[in-house]
């Protein structure tokens, strides 16, 4: 139950702001990513919660340089194991930035002068 109702209240507001970005003409323009740094256990621990879990986890980009409906990768039945498409957070963020027009392996000089890239990754091509 618990999950349902969080889970509506994302969905509503998700939809809500790609709604209201697409009414004004700005989705094309706009690149969107929803992530978090972890994902949960498939499995509810004895706190009636769930612990991190960094073997999987989800993240949904849409908008500008984004294809719609596109779904990259799966994990085993059972939530456990990345079965198919297995991308790390470098890749994310490449894809962002090939999403945004950037090119992911431009380097930055630091104030003391180290090269530091956009992003470590590889694009996921086929999210773009």
């Amino acid at each position: 139950p618990a999950v349902q109702q969080l889970s509506g209240e994302l969905d509503a507001g998700w939809s809500q702001l790609m709604s209201d970005l697409a009414d004004r003409g700005l989705l094309e323009n706009t690149t969107i990513a929803w992530m978090g740094e972890f994902g949960r256990t498939p499995k509810i621990n004895n706190s009636a919660g769930r612990d991190h879990f960094p073997v999987a986890w989800t993240c949904a980009l849409a908008g500008g340089g984004i294809r719609g409906g596109t779904v990259h990768g799966a994990t085993s039945d059972d939530g456990t194991e990345v079965k198919d498409g297995k991308v790390d957070v470098g890749d994310i963020l490449a894809t962002l930035c090939a999403a945004l027009g950037l090119k992911p392996d431009k380097e930055n000089i630091s104030q003391e002068g180290r090269p530091i890239k956009l992003a470590e990754g590889k694009v996921i091509q086929e999210v773009l």
